[in-house]
């Protein structure tokens, strides 16, 4: 089958919003194509999306990324940039172990709307959870590079969570770092941050599980795939821009309504 260019664009702009907006990017890719009855994109196009998205975070925050580098080979000169560097690795360990054992299976016998449903409502109230208690602390927010590894092992642990779709990584990882006691500010940034090599395994763990099965539902050309990849990374760098603008002013609350009210849709629905 082959995939309409309008299907493509539409799906490009769902992974470029949902990616880094608290609403499950995996899930909104199983759902779109059940709501406007077109086949499910496959491994291929899902793989290209998350590489746009890859590009659109490794753009906005290249000055972060070459100085956590810079930082992590140059711990004199830069003790700071070298602290939050290993933070990042420590937090990645857990998604990226989970994903090798499980991932497979998750993309194979989680990919329904049903699931997706409940997912959606069960972290909504998590992510309202830990917004409450962040406000309610009083004592004064931690620098990112202030947190104990046990706090970083706990937002990597959160991330691994994300695997299961409808649960959201940003929407997770953010709620963590409010419960590590983060500003809704440095929790997003250390969010996008630790989303650079998850986002970029996710790709290449899709990649190659689209290479190793030898029949595929979708058929897609190099312009579909490019197409795909361009709508994904430039919707992505706008959706970095605006959740830390939403999130420093509203925190997470916009998206924990949406997340309900999609999620009561569903299940209505199907």
């Amino acid at each position: 089958m082959y995939m309409d260019y309008i299907n493509i664009i539409l799906l490009g702009i769902i992974q470029g919003l949902t990616e880094f907006l608290p609403v499950s990017s995996s899930g909104h890719l199983i759902l779109v194509p059940k709501l406007f009855d077109f086949k499910d994109q496959g491994l291929a196009m899902d793989a290209i999306l998350h590489l746009g998205t890859l590009l659109a975070i490794i753009i906005y925050f290249h000055k972060d990324l070459a100085s956590l580098t810079y930082g992590l080979f140059n711990r004199d000169k830069s003790p700071d940039h070298n602290k939050l560097a290993w933070h990042i690795i420590w937090a990645t360990f857990p998604a990226g172990i989970i994903g090798l054992l499980w991932g497979n299976l998750i993309e194979q016998e989680l990919r329904n709307a049903t699931f997706v449903a409940w997912n959606l409502l069960l972290w909504s109230f998590v992510f309202f959870a830990a917004e409450r208690y962040s406000i309610k602390q009083k004592s004064s927010k931690s620098k990112i590079t202030q947190m104990t590894l046990r706090k970083v092992l706990f937002i990597g642990f959160a991330q691994a969570i994300a695997l299961l779709p409808g649960t959201s990584r940003s929407g997770i990882t953010i709620s963590a770092g409010l419960l590590a006691n983060l500003s809704p500010t440095k929790a997003a940034k250390f969010s996008f941050l630790l989303g650079t090599p998850i986002i970029f395994a996710a790709g290449v763990h899709k990649t190659l599980h689209f290479l190793s099965t030898p029949i595929n539902s979708v058929h897609l050309s190099g312009a579909q795939l490019g197409i795909g990849l361009l709508v994904s990374f430039a919707v992505g760098y706008f959706s970095i821009k605006l959740l830390l603008g939403i999130v420093s002013r509203l925190g997470l609350m916009p998206f924990i309504i949406y997340r309900v009210v999609l999620a009561t849709s569903i299940l209505i629905a199907f």
